[in-house]
């Protein structure tokens, strides 16, 4: 019997719809996953996807934000080389922390409320950097938001599939996928037309709006998760749940289902992720995390300083680390490169499903590889801007993979924990990323690259020795163990 095999149980009446209950000591019912699937997916699941997936708009796209705008403080607030690292990495690091130390809290108070708390608190973080005064009250307001974000994303992805039957289980990680990457391309577009235009202040506090909105319908409309609700023994309240999710669906549910549950005192232990059955998986999921958003986020600042101060392979003379003019032009074609996030979001879920996720990884990860070696070329800036919109194309698309393994791959008790876990190390790998290319492009931009091409090759690596395909067949073997009574 497997690790949640007896946290999610739905009794209902025997009737032909749900079939015959099982017995497992004083316990009757039916498997939360078979009503779900009664439920089917329709209204229900895609307003909760549309505002859950909206939690996720800044996350991302923040980093978008901060490497806009740094080359403008530089001006204003005359940063150096160790400020402008700061600057662009407390927030990873922060995000990091929070992942790591609180990633039990919605397995132990709910996915709605740790959302909900950390999305109002992250809106009044950025909001306030808006009209932050000095380089110091940007940056303690940037960890703060740091802070909050590292509850939003991973807790996010895990509300996403817990409100779906099985069949229909990648799509709330794909919404997901689909605003972060739109995210970045629209932060990108709202720079190119409000920054020079309006400051950078005015763009700042308008990238927080939609946090707060987000906040307003996840409190009003969305539930809380019906999978929590029942492994942690609030019975009346899933009940509550699946029948207002039923009625937006216009399902008809048994009017005398209950539910009786064993009450998990357990949840969410970091320790669950490494247990014989899935440490592999784990370490394995943890590096390519690592290396997935050093690459990134390394790429958003990257880009941005490489179109401002130009940029002609790695071999050429370093750039000098001055002030320089944040041209409309750059702006431009920074959000054409961030374009390739937005069709990565489609490309990786179409060869998700049509080859599996296993296959896709390698396939991506290799593509990367290729299109960063072919940066020790000297360019012109379109060519440049298209190898940069190929790098974020086919590592995002490797990063979304992983975002559809780990929710198949991990059971409910400790899923979130799990994946807090893995990405506090991509975020990790993110501070890396961010800090590094600050520090690495001012010596010499071939330290970038090489960079770039080491994280790239261990990803491959890591890619290729992966064999554990969670798509159709794996995934029902685990939901027939997690729910069995």
């Amino acid at each position: 019997m497997g690790v949640g095999s007896q946290e999610e149980l739905v009794s209902a009446n025997t009737s032909k719809e749900y079939g015959a209950a099982s017995n497992q000591g004083d316990d009757i019912g039916t498997p939360l996953l078979k009503v779900l699937s009664t439920i089917g997916v329709g209204r229900a699941q895609y307003i909760y996807w549309a505002i859950i997936s909206s939690a996720t708009f800044v996350d991302f796209a923040d980093m978008v934000v901060i490497a806009a705008i740094v080359p403008i403080l530089k001006c204003e607030w005359d940063l150096d080389v160790i400020w402008e690292t700061l600057i662009s990495t407390c927030g990873f690091f922060f995000n990091t922390l929070t992942g790591a130390v609180l990633c039990k809290l919605p397995d132990k108070y709910g996915r709605k409320m740790v959302i909900s708390v950390a999305l109002f608190c992250q809106f009044l973080a950025v909001a306030a950097s808006a009209v932050a005064q000095n380089k110091m009250q940007f940056l303690v307001l940037r960890s703060l938001t740091g802070i909050t974000a590292g509850l939003t994303f991973p807790t996010a992805i895990v509300f996403s599939t817990e409100i779906v039957q099985n069949s229909h289980r990648e799509v709330g990680p794909l919404i997901i996928q689909l605003v972060v990457a739109s995210s970045e391309f629209c932060i990108a577009v709202a720079a190119f037309l409000i920054l020079n235009l309006m400051g950078w202040r005015w763009f700042v506090f308008l990238v927080s709006c939609p946090l707060l909105v987000c906040f307003t319908l996840l409190i009003w409309v969305v539930p809380e998760s019906p999978r929590f609700l029942v492994v942690s023994g609030h019975a009346e309240k899933a009940v509550k749940v699946v029948r207002d999710m039923a009625s937006l669906n216009r399902v008809q549910l048994p009017d005398d289902m209950s539910l009786t549950v064993h009450r998990n005192k357990n949840l969410g232990s970091i320790t669950d992720a490494f247990k014989p059955e899935y440490r592999k998986e784990t370490v394995l999921m943890s590096i390519m995390f690592f290396c997935n958003l050093l690459i990134i986020f390394g790429a958003v600042v990257f880009i941005p300083l490489a179109l401002y101060s130009g940029f002609c392979g790695g071999s050429a003379a370093p750039p000098q680390n001055q002030c320089v003019e944040v041209k409309q032009n750059s702006l431009l074609q920074l959000a054409a490169a961030c374009l390739g996030s937005l069709l990565a979001a489609l490309a990786g879920y179409t060869l998700a499903t049509k080859i599996g996720r296993s296959i896709s990884m390698k396939v991506f990860s290799t593509g990367s590889v290729i299109t960063i070696l072919f940066f020790f070329k000297c360019f012109s800036e379109l060519t440049t801007t298209t190898l940069f919109f190929l790098l974020k194309f086919f590592q995002y698309s490797h990063h979304i993979n992983m975002f559809f393994i780990i929710p198949e791959f991990y059971p409910t008790t400790f899923r979130n924990t799990a994946l807090g876990v893995i990405n506090s190390c991509g975020k990790l790998g993110g501070i890396f990323g961010a800090g590094l290319v600050y520090l690495f492009y001012y010596q010499s931009a071939y330290l970038v690259i090489w960079m770039f091409l080491t994280a790239g090759c261990v990803t491959c690596v890591c890619s290729w020795v992966w064999n554990t395909e969670t798509e159709d067949s794996a995934i029902r073997d685990v939901e027939e163990e997690e729910f069995k009574m």
